[in-house]
C-alpha cells in the first residue's frame, strides 16, 4: 500500500515537472506574454539613427517597419534553443517587411553575461549599427543588458545624438488609434481591404500610420486618385516618412503625372537614400520617361542588393534590350 502510495506521488510530481518544464518554454518563446512584460523594456532611448528595445514581436515589427527601421541587429543566442526559434521567426517576419537582420550572438541569463564573444560581439554589433545606412534597430531579449552593452559603445563613439522614444506595440498602454491601427494592418496583410478600411475609420482622427495605410489599400484596389490623397495627407504632416512619400510616387505613377511622381521618389530618397521602394520607383519614372541610362544604374543597384527581384529583374531586362524592342 505505500509503495502503492509512493508510486502514484512519484507519478504525479513527474506530471507536474513535466507541465512546469512546458510552461517554461512556453514563456520562454513569448517574449510579450503577461509573464515575462513586467520585465521587457518598455520604453527604451534612442538615436536618431539607433534605436534600443526588447525581442521585436509581430505588432513591434510593424511599428518599427513605420519608423523607418532598414536594420535591425539582434542579440540573441542561436546557441540557447528558444533564442534560435525567436531568431528565425524575427528573420522570417523582417523579410517579409524588406528588413534586413543581422545577428551578433551574446550569451546572457538573467543579465549575467558568459562566453567568451560577449565583449568582442558588443563591440561588432556597434560597429555594424554605425556602417549600416538609415535608422538601426538594435535589441536582445528583454532589451536590457545586452542592448545596454551596445548602447555604451555606441555613445563612445557615435557622438552625441537626438533621443526620441518607442515603446514598443504590446496592447498595454496602447491607444485605441494604435491598436485600429494594428488591427487595420493585419487585416490588409491578409488581403481583407474593406475589413482595414473599417478598422481605420472606427477611431477618428486619423494619425499618419492610418493615413499611410490607407493610402496603400486604396492603391492594392485600384483606387488611385484616394490613394494619392491619403499618401499626400500623411506626407503634410509633421515627421512624415519615406513611406509615405513612397506611397504617393506610386499613385502618381498609376495616374500617369511622371513629374510629380518623380518629385515624390527624390523626397523619398532625401529622407532614406536606401529605400529600395523608392528607387524602384524612380527607375519605372525613368523608364517610362526614355532616361534609360538613370533607370537601368538604379536597377542594377536593386538587382545586387536583391538578385531575386523578379519585378526589378524583369524591368532591368526590358531596360537592356534594343530600343526598336517593344515597351
Amino acid at each position: 500500500m505505500k509503495k502503492l502510495l509512493k508510486n502514484r506521488w512519484l507519478a504525479i510530481g513527474a506530471c507536474l515537472a513535466l507541465l512546469g518544464g512546458a510552461a517554461g518554454v512556453w514563456v520562454l518563446l513569448h517574449p510579450a506574454s503577461f509573464v515575462v512584460q513586467p520585465w521587457r523594456a518598455q520604453q527604451s532611448v534612442t538615436g536618431a539613427r539607433f534605436v534600443f528595445g526588447p525581442y521585436p514581436v509581430d505588432a513591434d515589427m510593424h511599428r518599427l517597419k513605420a519608423e523607418g527601421i532598414t536594420t535591425i541587429i539582434s542579440l540573441l543566442n542561436p546557441r540557447l534553443p528558444y533564442e534560435a526559434s525567436l531568431l528565425n521567426d524575427e528573420k522570417e517576419r523582417a523579410g517579409r517587411l524588406g528588413i534586413r537582420v543581422l545577428n551578433f550572438p551574446m550569451g546572457s541569463i538573467l543579465g549575467q553575461r558568459f562566453g567568451a564573444d560577449y565583449e568582442r560581439n558588443s563591440r561588432a554589433a556597434a560597429e555594424a549599427a554605425i556602417a549600416s545606412q538609415g535608422t538601426v534597430y538594435i535589441h536582445c531579449y528583454l532589451g536590457l543588458h545586452r542592448a545596454r552593452s551596445v548602447r555604451d559603445y555606441l555613445e563612445q563613439h557615435a557622438g552625441n545624438v537626438a533621443t526620441r522614444q518607442f515603446d514598443g506595440a504590446i496592447e498595454h498602454g496602447r491607444t485605441p488609434r494604435q491598436l485600429a491601427n494594428e488591427r487595420a494592418q493585419g487585416l490588409f496583410e491578409q488581403d481583407d481591404y474593406d475589413g482595414a478600411l473599417r478598422e481605420l475609420a472606427s477611431v477618428q482622427p486619423m494619425d499618419y500610420g492610418a493615413h499611410v495605410l490607407d493610402g496603400w489599400i486604396r492603391l492594392r484596389r485600384g483606387e488611385h486618385a484616394l490613394a494619392r490623397d491619403a499618401f499626400r495627407q500623411a506626407t503634410g504632416m509633421a515627421g512624415a516618412r519615406a513611406d509615405a512619400w513612397d506611397g504617393l510616387g506610386f499613385a502618381l505613377l498609376r495616374l500617369d503625372d511622371l513629374d510629380g511622381s518623380a518629385a515624390a521618389f527624390g523626397q523619398a530618397l532625401q529622407l532614406a537614400p536606401d529605400d529600395r521602394d523608392a528607387m524602384q520607383g524612380m527607375a519605372q519614372v525613368y523608364y517610362r520617361q526614355d532616361r534609360t541610362e538613370q533607370a537601368r544604374a538604379l536597377l542594377e543597384r536593386l538587382h545586387a542588393a536583391a538578385p531575386d527581384n523578379a519585378e526589378v529583374n524583369d524591368l532591368l531586362e526590358r531596360v537592356k534590350a534594343p530600343a526598336s524592342a517593344p515597351r
